[in-house]
């Protein structure tokens, strides 16, 4: 009868523990698979034409990404290649996707007929990420 008991109390715990487990994570928690943070975050103003091709799976996490605070953004997107402060507490952050005037290969055809692209986020007053849209800039066009 102890051994019985023992059993149960040791199988108790682990499916206690399990539960406790499972409630903890994050069901909207984006997945490596699902997006590549490390390869957006190193492509720091679109320099190296990585973001290029990740335009798409950032679409499909765009849900997941509205409601998020600015913390829990910046461990997916990384520090914003330009941030602004606006009236009413609103902030923006913006990430390039084509390469900026920072970068060496700014001098681009692209870039020079301001086709370059870019991804602006804004902040409600709370600090929750409140819009995500991906624009064409229009400076620089001749």
């Amino acid at each position: 009868m102890k051994f019985f008991n023992s059993v149960f109390l040791v199988f108790s715990f682990f499916v206690c523990l399990s539960f406790l487990v499972s409630s903890c994570s994050d069901p909207n928690a984006i997945t490596e698979s699902e997006f590549d943070m490390k390869a957006w975050k190193i492509d720091r103003n679109g320099c190296e034409s990585v973001r290029t091709g990740m335009l798409e799976d950032l679409e499909k996490i765009k849900p997941k990404l509205e409601g998020l605070d600015e913390i829990d953004l910046r461990k997916i997107l990384g520090k914003p290649d330009f941030a602004e402060l606006y009236s009413r507490n609103q902030k923006f952050y913006t990430y390039y996707i084509d390469a900026s005037e920072k970068c060496e290969n700014s001098n681009s055809e692209k870039v020079k007929n301001g086709e370059r692209r870019l991804v602006q986020i804004r902040f409600d007053a709370i600090n929750a990420v409140n819009e995500i849209v991906v624009i064409r800039e229009e400076r620089n066009k001749k």
